[in-house]
């Protein structure tokens, strides 16, 4: 227990849940890309997965539950290493940090406000079923208004916000990798292959968003 409470059982922690983070990251990257099968398949997959509903709310509960280790341990972490160098922090800002940390505050801003938006519009309609006339679940998806893919104001902001997802997912991955004691002058092969992590799957949700905004999907 003492163990797990230590900086470096919250630094596993984090990797740990970062992990989970992105498995599921890929999970919902697998089902968007049914889009590109067209309606039906799509349809038939969100049915599916409507049918399991009291699974889905309790995989849904333990994410909210990783996230927030991943969050909590992760400012724990970064406020405990202010703390331990107080010398570094006096120094001017641009010598100190890196452009990752110094927009943290921005990035993580952004992000959040991706998910408060893709919560409160796609996530909501689909668990309330809002539809429109005779709208499924795909048509949602492909409204033209704010908070829909179809809405290109909205898919530029998720594409900016998925860009700052994918430098997090760098970071976090990379910071991972040396927790669990893999160098990158030791293990150059596999800080190469993490880019299918932060750098390919946040592509191809990327590509999704520009597929539908140019009628490839549709």
């Amino acid at each position: 227990m003492k163990l797990l409470f230590s900086s470096l059982g919250q630094k596993i922690q984090v990797a740990i849940t970062g992990a989970l983070l992105c498995g599921f990251l890929l999970f919902h990257l697998i089902n968007n890309l049914v889009l590109f099968l067209g309606p039906g398949p799509f349809n038939q997959m969100v049915s599916f997965l409507e049918n399991i509903k009291p699974l889905i709310r309790i995989m849904e509960f333990g994410l909210l539950i990783i996230f927030l280790l991943h969050i909590g341990n992760t400012v724990f972490l970064t406020i405990k290493n202010k703390q331990a160098k107080p010398d570094q922090y006096n120094m001017p800002d641009k010598e100190t940090s890196t452009a990752n940390s110094r927009n943290m505050i921005i990035s993580g801003t952004i992000i959040l406000l991706f998910f408060i938006i893709h919560l409160r519009y796609i996530w909501y309609t689909y668990q309330r079923h809002l539809f429109l006339d005779n709208e499924t679940y795909y048509d949602v998806l492909m409204r033209n208004q704010i908070g829909y893919l179809g809405h290109t104001g909205t898919a530029i902001f998720y594409i900016i916000a998925i860009m700052f997802i994918a430098s997090h997912l760098k970071h976090g991955v990379q910071s991972a990798l040396k927790t669990f004691g893999f160098s990158e002058k030791k293990s150059s092969l596999l800080y190469k292959t993490s880019i299918l992590l932060w750098g390919v799957i946040p592509l191809l949700f990327i590509f999704i968003i520009i597929s539908i905004q140019l009628n490839i999907i549709k």
